[in-house]
């Protein structure tokens, strides 16, 4: 997959961001579906969860200014074989 784009968000926000893996599974039956998250420093992941074909994150804190960028690695398991996905995207905290 790779670069997912950006999210503004508020210092004070919680904000959900949703990645899907539709496109990678392709209607296949999937075995598992194990991310690996690596929160920026100055941000926190309040939680995770896989719903399906989506993993969905929600991100909180941050200070106003600056940019963070998140990396999830992503273990698709289907019909016994591993496919890695990994995915990038850019949190920029504002003060609005």
């Amino acid at each position: 997959m790779a670069m997912m784009g950006s999210f503004p968000k508020q210092p004070g926000e919680t904000l959900p961001v949703d990645i899907d893996y539709s496109a990678v599974i392709a209607g296949r039956t999937v075995d598992s579906l194990t991310p690996t998250v690596t929160t920026p420093v100055g941000l926190t992941k309040v939680s995770e969860q896989v719903s399906g074909n989506v993993l969905q994150l929600y991100l909180s804190g941050g200070t106003a200014g600056q940019t963070y960028k998140w990396t999830i690695s992503t273990a698709i398991v289907i019909g016994g074989r591993t496919t890695v996905v990994e995915d990038e995207f850019i949190t920029l905290v504002e003060e609005v």
